[in-house]
């Protein structure tokens, strides 16, 4: 029995060492056959060597590295952005440590001089006097006034900049819609709080422009006979010169030194002189008319209204750089100081042009210079 059963068990290892080779050989046979690509059919092997595998290599790399890059980036402006908020966050933090220190100091100073049996002259403020209660009185507030400037950080005379500046002008109103050929002027100003500052300034405009609207095209235009034979198919050529003196207000959004947009809003004078360039002297016969050409000139004034939005950015104690946008708007009606040969035609196209360049909306953009005192 026992021999039976020791043959049974050899057979049955032999059995099972068979099927564990023909597994392992159609295993081999299987991984090592040509791929079959997806029409059914075996695909050819791709050339390659180690210099191709090197590129290849090489090319996963830089892709991957290119990947963390992008990412470092975005990372590093999230921290600049970070790094501003900290920033207004810490002058903020040492602006309220400094006005608590100041109140503490007043509060010790106040114990010691009220402790004291003769306390000094440093101590009339918080002691009164019999013999000076006039004095004492009248003190607190001065002395009040001294320390308000003190913990601000900022004075009237102290902080005070010159912003010179070119920029470009558009006139545009319902009949108009004109460009300046040249802008600019300066400001000067000063802070009086790290948020608020106050200035005024001074901005020359000039441009030149046709008198379509009487040109020989026009046949006369509203007011009488074409210039064609004397002064040019076209018309006449105006030249508008305005003197602005202004009052602004400023306030900056940001309290960082460096980068400071702020939104501002001002009012302004507007000295305005409009002639032709060509005041050659000329009288034209028209049905029975006489017109009579030359020497028209107009000069008048008035009020605007102004809003602004621009960004200081210093890059030294002393300079910096301004970009600004500006919108301007008159203010009531226009009023003239001169006006000559007021019955001609011309003298009063002047006066319409006027009129409609008064009244209309002015944008501007200037960029300039930041000078610290």
């Amino acid at each position: 029995m026992k021999s039976k059963s020791s043959i049974r068990h050899s057979v049955f290892a032999l059995a099972l060492a068979a099927c564990t080779l023909t597994g392992a050989y159609a295993n081999d046979q299987i991984l090592n056959s040509d791929p079959i690509n997806v029409s059914g059919y075996v695909s050819e092997p791709q050339a390659t060597d180690h210099e191709l595998e090197t590129v290849r290599n090489e090319l996963s790399k830089q892709k991957r590295a290119i990947q963390v890059n992008k990412e470092k980036a975005k990372t590093y402006n999230k921290l600049g952005r970070s790094t501003e908020k900290l920033a207004d966050a810490t002058e903020d933090l040492i602006e309220e440590r400094n006005d608590s220190q100041a109140v503490i100091d007043r509060y010790n100073k106040k114990i010691e001089c009220l402790m004291e049996e003769n306390p000094g002259k440093d101590c009339d403020e918080y002691v009164k006097r019999k013999d000076e209660v006039k004095v004492v009185q009248a003190a607190p507030i001065n002395n009040t006034a001294v320390i308000v400037n003190n913990d601000s950080g900022y004075s009237m005379t102290e902080n005070i900049k010159a912003m010179p500046y070119v920029g470009l002008a558009s006139f545009q109103s319902e009949n108009e819609n004109l460009e300046a050929s040249i802008s600019a002027g300066i400001r000067v100003e000063s802070d009086i709080t790290s948020r608020i500052s106050i200035g005024m300034g001074f901005n020359y405009t000039g441009m030149k422009t046709l008198d379509g609207i009487n040109s020989y095209a026009n046949n006369g235009g509203y007011y009488g006979p074409g210039y064609y034979n004397q002064y040019g198919q076209n018309g006449r050529e105006i030249e508008y010169t305005n003197y602005n003196f202004d009052l602004v207000g400023k306030f900056f959004i940001t309290k960082t030194s460096r980068f400071r947009p702020y939104v501002g809003a001002g009012l302004g004078y507007n000295r305005t002189t409009m002639n032709y360039t060509n005041n050659q002297n000329y009288n034209s016969n028209f049905n029975g008319f006489n017109n009579q050409f030359g020497n028209e000139e107009l000069v008048t004034s008035n009020i605007n209204a102004q809003l602004l939005l621009g960004s200081e950015i210093t890059f030294t104690k002393t300079i910096g750089a301004n970009f600004e946008f500006g919108y301007k708007k008159g203010v009531g009606s226009s009023f003239s100081t001169d006006n000559q040969r007021a019955n001609s035609f011309d003298q009063q196209r002047l006066q319409n042009l006027n009129d409609e360049l008064a009244s209309a909306n002015i944008f501007s953009i200037n960029a300039g210079m930041v000078i610290y005192f």
